[in-house]
Order: C-alpha cells, then sequence, then structure tokens
C-alpha cells in the first residue's frame, strides 16, 4: 500500500472519528447535562460534527452533485462554527454582560447570510471553481476560492483575534484554578487557527487535502475534556468567579504561606489596598494576619477582627482550607462576616439584663423609704389610738403621712416604670425648684433626726419626680452613712449641691462610689447612690462627691442649664 492510500485511510477514519465524536459529545451535552453554557457549546461541537461531515461526504462520495453540495455544505458549517465560537465564548468569559446582546445574534445573521450565499454562489462570487483530484483511494473535490471567500478569511480572522482577547482577559482576572482551564482553551485554539494557515504558505500533507474539520474537531475535544477537568459543566467558571467578586462580605484567598493569591473590591475596602502575589502582612495595616494565623491554627475557636474605622466595625472570621489531590493544603478562603449588627444586639441584650437586675434592686431599694415612713406612722396612729383618751389629733395626722407615703410609692412606681421602658434620658423636661423638690423628698425620705436646710431659690430644668427621687437617696445616704445632724442644699456656679456635717467620704472610696453594688458599709445595699448618678446622667448634669465646709460630704451637681 503507498504512501497516499495510507494517508487516505487515515485521513478517512480521522474524519468519521471527528463527525461521530462530535456529534456524540454535542447530543450528551444537550441532553444529559443541565446547565444554560452547555447549550451554547453542544452548539458548537455540532457545527464542529457537521464541518466534518461534510467533509467525509467530500471524500467518500462519487463526483456529482451530491459531492458538490457536500463542498457547499462544509462552508456552511465553518461559518455557523464561527457563530456558535463566539456565542460560547462570550458565555465563557462572562463577558455578555457588556457585550450588547446584538453581538451574537449579528454572527449568527451573518452566518445564514454566508450561508444563502454559498447556495446561490452568485457570480462566482464564494465558489470560483472544484477541482476534483485523486487522494489516495478517493477522489476528493478541491474548492478555488471566489474574491467574497477572501474577505470572509480576513473577517473570520478579526472574530477569533477579537476571541482570543477575551480569554485572556478572563485569563488575567479570573481565579486560579480555572485560569489553566482558559489557558488550555486559548493554547488549543490558537494552536488550531494557526495550523489551519498553513496551507496558505504552502505547508500541507497532500495538495487535495484540507485537514480543518480534523483539527477543528479535535479542538472541541480538548475544550471538552479542559471543561470536564475542572468541572465547569456543573459549575460555570465566570459564575464561581463573579460570585467572587461581587459577594458582599470581604474575602481573600492566600496560599499556604499566606500570600495574596485573589481577593474581591469588598475586601480592599475592609482591609486596604491588596496586591497578588504579595504577603498579607505587607499590605495588613490593622493585624489582620495575627487573628487569619490564630483561625488557622485554631479552627474551632471563634475569631473576630475589628476595623479602626469610626465607628467601628466587627468581623467573624470564616477560613476554609484549600486542598489538592492529595489532601496537602495549598491554600485558605478568608471570609470577613460583618456581624458588628449583631455584637450590638448582644451588647444591648446584656445592657438590658443588667438594667432589669438594676430595676428589681431599684425597686425594692427606693420604695423602703416611703414604706418605712409608712409603717412609723402605723405605729404611731396605732399608740395614739390605744390609750384611755385616743389622740385623735395625732392620728389623723399619722393617717395623712401613711396616705402621702403610699402616694409617693405610687409614684415611684410609675418613675421607675417609665426608666424600665423608655431608657434613662430625660426627653421633657420642666422648670423645677429645687427648693420645693428638696422638701418634698425630706417629707417621705428616712432622715431619722436629721434637719434639712434650703439655701436656694434656683429653678433648674428637670423630671421633678425623678430629681424628688434623687435627693431622697441623698438624704437617705446622709442619714445612714454619715452620722450628719444637718443636710444643706444649696446653689453652686454650675448648678446645686448636697451637703452635710457628718463624717465624710474616704478619699479612697469616692471614685466606686456610685457603681452600681459598692457599699462602704457591709449592710449597705450599694444601690441609692447608683440611682442618683443614673438620674443625674439622664438629666444631663455630672455629679461629684468631694468635702463639705463642715467635713462631711458633699454631693456637688454640675453642667445644670438655667
Amino acid at each position: 500500500m503507498g504512501d497516499g492510500v495510507l494517508l487516505s485511510v487515515v485521513v478517512a477514519i480521522l474524519i468519521f472519528s471527528s463527525t461521530f465524536v462530535s456529534f456524540g459529545l454535542a447530543a450528551y451535552a444537550r441532553y444529559r447535562i443541565d446547565h444554560p453554557v452547555t447549550d451554547k457549546f453542544a452548539r458548537l461541537l455540532a457545527a464542529y460534527g457537521l464541518w466534518a461531515g461534510c467533509y467525509l461526504s467530500m471524500l467518500l462520495g462519487p463526483e456529482g452533485l451530491l459531492t458538490r453540495a457536500a463542498v457547499v455544505g462544509q462552508g456552511i458549517a465553518a461559518a455557523l462554527s464561527i457563530a456558535a465560537w463566539f456565542a460560547f465564548v462570550i458565555d465563557y468569559t462572562g463577558d455578555s454582560e457588556w457585550i450588547p446582546d446584538f453581538a451574537p445574534r449579528l454572527l449568527w445573521l451573518w452566518a445564514g447570510v454566508h450561508s444563502l450565499l454559498r447556495i446561490v454562489n452568485p457570480n462566482d462570487l464564494l465558489i470560483a471553481d472544484i477541482d476534483f483530484g485523486q487522494f489516495g483511494l478517493f477522489v476528493l473535490p478541491l474548492e478555488v476560492y471566489g474574491p467574497y471567500t477572501q474577505l470572509t478569511f480576513l473577517f473570520v480572522l478579526g472574530v477569533l483575534l477579537f476571541t482570543f482577547a477575551l480569554l485572556v482577559r478572563f485569563i488575567r482576572r479570573t481565579q486560579s484554578l480555572y485560569r489553566y482551564q482558559a489557558t488550555i482553551i486559548l493554547a488549543v485554539v490558537a494552536v488550531n487557527t494557526g495550523a489551519t494557515l498553513l496551507p496558505l504558505f504552502g505547508i500541507q500533507l497532500h495538495p487535495q487535502l484540507d485537514v480543518t474539520p480534523v483539527l477543528y474537531a479535535g479542538q472541541g475535544v480538548v475544550i471538552w475534556i479542559a471543561l470536564y477537568r475542572y468541572d465547569f459543566l456543573r459549575s460555570a467558571p465566570v459564575a464561581a468567579d463573579r460570585f467572587f467578586r461581587e459577594m458582599a462580605d470581604p474575602a481573600v484567598i492566600v496560599d499556604d504561606e499566606l500570600t495574596v493569591i485573589e481577593y474581591n473590591e469588598a475586601a480592599t475596602q475592609v482591609i486596604g489596598a491588596l496586591e497578588k502575589r504579595t504577603a498579607l502582612s505587607e499590605t495588613d495595616a490593622e493585624g489582620l494576619t495575627k487573628r487569619l494565623q490564630t483561625a488557622i491554627e485554631s479552627p474551632e475557636t471563634p475569631v473576630e477582627f475589628t476595623t479602626a474605622d469610626t465607628p467601628p466595625r466587627v468581623y467573624d472570621l470564616e477560613v476554609t482550607q484549600v486542598t489538592d489531590q492529595f489532601d496537602i493544603t495549598q491554600g485558605y478562603v478568608l471570609v470577613l462576616r460583618d456581624i458588628t449588627d449583631r455584637k450590638q444586639r448582644e451588647r444591648q441584650l446584656e445592657e438590658q439584663n443588667e438594667r432589669l437586675e438594676e430595676f428589681a434592686d431599684v425597686v425594692s431599694h427606693d420604695l423602703r423609704n416611703p414604706l418605712s415612713t409608712a409603717e412609723g406612722w402605723v405605729a404611731a396612729v396605732t399608740d395614739a389610738l390605744d390609750g384611755e383618751e385616743p389622740d385623735v389629733g395625732t392620728a389623723q395626722m399619722g393617717l395623712e403621712h401613711i396616705a402621702h407615703s403610699h402616694d409617693r410609692m405610687d409614684e415611684l412606681i410609675d418613675v421607675l416604670l417609665t426608666m424600665a421602658r423608655q431608657g434613662q434620658t430625660v426627653a421633657d423636661p420642666e422648670p423645677v425648684s429645687l427648693e420645693a423638690c428638696a422638701t418634698e423628698a425630706w417629707a417621705t425620705a428616712e432622715t431619722g433626726g436629721m434637719a434639712l436646710r434650703v439655701d436656694t431659690d434656683r429653678t433648674v430644668p428637670a423630671d421633678p419626680a425623678r430629681l424628688r427621687q434623687a435627693f431622697e437617696n441623698l438624704f437617705r445616704n446622709a442619714n445612714d452613712h454619715s452620722e450628719a445632724s444637718t443636710v444643706t442644699v444649696t446653689s453652686t456656679a454650675e448648678g446645686f449641691a448636697v451637703e452635710d456635717d457628718g463624717s465624710g467620704i474616704d478619699p479612697d472610696d469616692r471614685e466606686d462610689l456610685f457603681e452600681f453594688g459598692y457599699s462602704t458599709d457591709e449592710d449597705g445595699t450599694g444601690i441609692g447612690l447608683a440611682v442618683v448618678k443614673r438620674i443625674i446622667e439622664a438629666h444631663g448634669w455630672r455629679i461629684t462627691v468631694d468635702e463639705s465646709d463642715d467635713g462631711g460630704a458633699c454631693f456637688e451637681v454640675t453642667g445644670v442649664s438655667t
């Protein structure tokens, strides 16, 4: 068997295989794989199969009309292949976002017009002639191109170069995994395109032979392998890449040495400027690298990252290992989940629980003042009525004081409920006389044998019920802890003061005196002055403690507007 005959047999087998494989893979992709991009790929494979099938008919068919029809058909299939290739590339790379929808339609329209012109072939515009020549065992037709075909070659070359540019752009911006895939596709198409141009320079196996259909069918197989090798048809790289780039959460991919491989725009807004192939620590201005290492070393331990912004944001670090086929760690995917709102809600819940506990203590503490007063007057009324000659006047006065104490308890309950429901801020202050408010508080507070002196006629903007509550606690504190005989309410340059002539307060205790639960007395609750501070701060004022002129305690309230 001569070399020409052997070559013809090999070519026939290759063309037959190309036709069968192309149509087979197209059918499999179209009917067995559910993914939008596979339709485009299936059309491309079908076009390659049609091209190879027409050339197989040219090779095996007898000289005549059917063979000439096959010559026309292979040109039509080639045009359809270009349109299908263009549509596939813009979907694969994700460039359908900015390339107009009508662009692939124009290519399909061009393929249709080109097909019609090949069939009609007016004035030998596309096919100048068809020469038949012996090729081994077969008589093979060879198309002599018309003038329009040469322009078509230039147009097709321009389309191919444009798709090459799209693939290069995709390779430069995509993730590493799909960069390999796209590189394989680009390489095989570039090599294939170069091989089809060799006959223009007189380089070919046989004068009658055109192996382009075989090359493009082989190109389809290689692309298929590349797509399946990287699991494309079940998870499109453009979808994964677009998801990574556009996801709202900051995300960074690093290798096992914490060198940046990929990142999205959200990451730069939180972490700062990032650069690929640069150690994360070099561009990390806020200590993220150290926290990332902690998350890697202790994956079960929650790791948080707080930015230096104003106000700061808090992120939870989610780290996922990236392993190869040998289960060797090649890198990590770091995702920052913004938990600022959650942390704020947790703090609010903790503060709410603390307020509830304080509220329960305040209720028991502040109600004890009027309750003790009422109990004392109950005893006085009982004594006044138990004798042989009941003291009706004393009993009546005692009942009035008891009623007044009960009114005060009812008022306190309303005030405490308001504090619990509406928070600590005084929303609508009204003018309040310090003299009147202090005198009313003295009547319901447990003051023992102390005397009250008010040396001020000042009026301040306040919540009268809550200011009265503050006075009550200050008066009771003086009675319980200072051994004072006189309590004085007086004006100051920035507000007012409550001072006594008792034993005073140790300077070492003054800093912690207003802390909730802190008391210098073993039997004390540590609630009264804490409540005073909250009431004062709710008005937007400040309270400090110092020594009075008589050596006792002086509680000064400042920041009071007139």
